[in-house]
């Protein structure tokens, strides 16, 4: 991991500013994390507008105060209180649940993969039973 340079040495070397700035996100696998500047905030990262909207409109239909970047374009930002962190995640997750692909997309394979596993742990309990 990058260290953060002195601050006389950051002005003079722009890649260590971005590695500095790139820290904590490349340890953040959530679409959220706390504001950069204003502790009592945390911000949520859309790609796609339609998720963004779906979120809005769970915070809204929660009562949760929030802010959206104006600017637009992705990534799609959306800031509310950490003191209403606990229901905003929940919202989160619910609404990328939905974007969400299956962990195996491929019916068949699912299907195929279930019944391996199945007859795999059918076989350890004959093995077992038949050993007592």
């Amino acid at each position: 991991m990058a260290q953060r340079l002195p601050e006389a040495d950051r002005s003079t070397d722009p890649l260590a500013d971005r590695l500095n700035d790139l820290d904590m996100a490349l340890l953040n696998i959530t679409n959220f994390d706390d504001h950069p500047e204003q502790p009592l905030w945390m911000v949520f990262r859309f790609a796609d507008h339609r998720q963004c909207a779906e979120f809005v409109a769970g915070l809204q239909a929660e009562n949760l105060p929030h802010e959206q970047d104006a600017n637009g374009g992705p990534p799609f930002l959306v800031g509310v209180k950490q003191r209403d962190r606990e229901a905003a995640v929940r919202i989160n997750y619910t609404v990328l649940g939905r974007y969400r692909e299956p962990f195996i997309g491929n019916v068949a394979l699912r299907w195929a993969l279930l019944i391996l596993v199945g007859g795999i742990l059918l076989l350890a309990l004959v093995g077992i039973v038949l050993q007592k």
